[in-house]
């Protein structure tokens, strides 16, 4: 689940919309958002409280926000990107005094103190191809590692440096997939049966979705019931050509997985594009991810940059058409930023970000 704060900062910049004389965007100190807000409302150097979007407003600040004549209002409380007079706004600023925060210093947290959630989709799982038969909370293996916890880049605008040495590939608009062979765990009564007789397999062979595992399908025991996912490791082979300790992580898309987001994929047909591997917990850098995946025949996600790191580069990998599917498809997700060597950062984690096309979040909502 990605972290979401609510926080007081800085407005570093005030420019007139250029279609609206009541109207004004505004830019954030340490964030790379525009919002638009009211004529006059801040100055720079201003200290104001920024939602982010899929921020989920309690219905009391909302009522304290929003007045009943409001031209702008929220769908079901939720904070979304939208395009006001032709100018995208992504997030909602306001002076914290509306919501009775009369003491604040800059970089001060109130999510907690607002009530103010997160929104998640819930993971849908595509039925196209069959039921997903999950692995009840308590079976789960924990050596099935979920993939990161992505940030988006304009949250964490100086976590990569100019210059840096990154590779930017597409963001696709699917279905997560993961699968590899992980140390085996004696966490059902059968597997404990086993590990007292010597009996039970180092290694375990699990394939899912970003937060489900699968499992048997039916009372024949018969290999997982029939689904894209089962499909997807089956039609590759994945569990003969990946060996003991390695994970596999990527995007299926094609024919019924995100309504419109075909790929050029005909009925009946998807495709697995791998982002990632794990090999013995740990994530390959650049060239052996690419050298993995060329070696064992894995269609890699589509590169858009590799070299120094610039900020104007991202944001042109961030927009434009499908790599894959330029006609058909509507437009691009966004892309993902990635340093050519694995490494950790103190603000994000993993060192990985993600920047989403807005009119791609215009698109969806």
């Amino acid at each position: 689940m990605s972290t979401l704060t609510v926080e007081i900062c800085k407005i570093e910049e005030v420019i007139p919309h250029p279609n609206a004389d009541r109207l004004e965007i505004c830019k954030l100190e340490n964030l790379d958002w525009n919002c638009v807000i009211g004529k006059d409302s801040f100055t720079v150097g201003d200290l104001a409280l920024y939602f982010p979007i899929d921020s989920i407003l309690p219905e009391k600040i909302e009522s304290l926000i929003f007045g009943k004549d409001a031209k702008v209002k929220l769908d079901k409380h939720r904070v979304r990107t939208i395009k006001l007079r032709g100018i995208i706004s992504q997030g909602l600023v306001i002076k914290p005094e509306i919501v009775d925060i009369h003491k604040y210093k800059l970089g001060q947290d109130f999510t907690s103190y607002l009530g103010v959630t997160k929104y998640e989709p819930p993971e849908k799982l595509p039925n196209a191809y069959g039921v997903c038969n999950k692995i009840k909370k308590m079976y789960l293996n924990s050596n099935f590692n979920k993939y990161t916890d992505i940030k988006n880049i304009k949250n964490h605008p100086k976590v990569f440096e100019e210059g840096e040495q990154v590779y930017i590939s597409c963001k696709l608009h699917g279905t997560s997939f993961r699968a590899g062979w992980v140390e085996n765990e004696a966490n059902t009564i059968w597997k404990k049966v086993k590990k007292f007789f010597g009996l039970l397999t180092k290694w375990e062979f699990i394939i899912g979705s970003r937060n489900t595992q699968l499992t048997y399908g039916n009372k024949d025991k018969t290999f997982y019931k029939e689904n894209v996912y089962t499909k997807t490791a089956e039609e590759l082979d994945l569990k003969s050509k990946l060996k003991f300790g390695e994970v596999l992580y990527g995007e299926i898309i094609g024919y019924g997985i995100q309504g419109g987001y075909e790929y050029g994929c005909i009925e009946g047909e998807t495709k697995l594009y791998a982002y990632d591997i794990m090999m013995n917990n740990k994530w390959l850098d650049y060239e052996d991810f690419r050298n993995f995946c060329e070696e064992r025949c894995i269609r890699i996600i589509p590169l858009l940059y590799v070299g120094p790191y610039n900020k104007m580069i991202v944001e042109e990998c961030t927009r434009g058409n499908s790599i894959i599917d330029p006609v058909g498809t509507p437009i691009r997700e966004g892309c993902v930023v990635k340093p050519i060597i694995e490494q950790n950062s103190p603000y994000v984690g993993r060192k990985v970000l993600k920047s989403i096309n807005p009119n791609f979040l215009l698109l969806k909502n």
